[in-house]
C-alpha cells in the first residue's frame, strides 16, 4: 500500500480556504455509492483519484458500471470467472498479506464472510493480490502463501489468487483493502476501504446494513423501471 502525502500546494490551498487545520478533514472510510459526492477536502493528484489525507480513495472507477471480466484460480483449486457473479449479490474484498491495513482488517473479514455465508442472497469472494506487477515477490509477506496464513489463523473463505496483479489492474484497484458490492447485473453498487478504520459503530454490522440498504434501493429502482416492449 502506498500512502500518498498531501502536496505542499494543496496545504496552501487548505490554509487559504479553511484555516489550515486538517485534523477535521473528512475521511474516506465510509460506504461509498455511485451517488456519494466527493468532499471538498479531497486531495487529487494529476492522473489519480480523489483521496483523503491518509491516501484512501473517495471513489471507485467502476461505481455504477459493470465490473470488468476477470478469471483465475481459487486457493482451493477450482477455476473462477466473473460469469459466476451473475444473478446474485456479491461482496468482493481485494487484499494482500503484504498489507498492514489488510492484516488489521482480517478479523473483521472473517466475521463478514461468516455472516454472508448465512445469507442465501449474498455471496463473498476475496481476491489476494500483490502490491503491483513489479512487486509480486512481496505478495505473501512472511507467510509464503495464503494457505499457510489461513492455517495459522484458522480462517477459511473463498479466495481467488491474483499472482501477477493482473486482476488488480483489470479492476483498477487503487487501495488495499478494497471492498466492492456487485449487483446481480454485475454492476458495482458500492465501495469502501478498510473496515478497521471505521471511526464509530460496529464495522461488520454497519457494513451489512449498508449492503442491505443498497440492495433495497437497487430493487426499488428495478421495480420502477419501465418494462421492455418485446412485441
Amino acid at each position: 500500500m502506498i500512502r500518498t502525502l498531501i502536496a505542499t500546494s494543496a496545504l496552501a490551498l487548505i490554509t487559504a480556504c479553511g484555516g489550515g487545520d486538517t485534523t477535521n478533514t473528512e475521511k474516506a472510510t465510509g460506504f461509498i455509492t455511485p451517488e456519494t459526492p466527493v468532499p471538498a477536502s479531497a486531495e487529487t493528484e494529476p492522473g489519480d483519484v480523489p483521496r483523503d489525507d491518509y491516501g484512501r480513495p473517495f471513489t471507485y472507477e467502476y461505481l455504477g458500471k459493470p465490473i470488468p471480466d476477470f478469471s483465475g484460480t481459487m486457493v482451493a483449486g477450482p477455476l473462477f470467472s466473473t460469469q459466476e457473479l451473475k444473478n446474485q449479490w456479491t461482496v468482493i474484498e481485494v487484499w494482500g498479506l503484504w498489507c498492514s491495513d489488510c492484516m488489521a482488517d482480517a478479523p473483521y473479514v472473517a466475521a463478514l464472510a461468516s455472516a454472508i455465508a448465512q445469507d442465501p442472497d449474498l455471496a463473498f469472494l476475496s481476491i489476494h493480490t500483490p502490491p503491483s506487477a513489479k512487486r509480486v515477490d512481496e505478495a505473501y509477506g512472511r507467510y509464503g502463501s495464503v494457505e499457510a496464513y489461513f492455517e495459522e489463523k484458522g480462517y477459511s473463505f473463498p479466495t481467488l489468487l491474483d499472482p501477477d496483479a493482473s486482476i488488480r489492474k483489470t479492476l483498477s484497484i487503487r487501495w488495499t483493502p478494497s471492498y466492492l458490492i456487485v449487483a446481480p447485473d454485475r454492476t458495482v453498487q458500492g465501495f469502501r476501504s478498510e473496515l478497521s478504520a471505521a471511526e464509530n459503530g460496529e464495522p461488520v454490522k454497519d457494513f451489512l446494513k449498508d449492503i442491505a440498504e443498497v440492495k433495497r434501493e437497487y430493487n426499488a429502482a428495478q421495480d420502477e423501471a419501465p418494462e421492455e416492449d418485446n412485441t
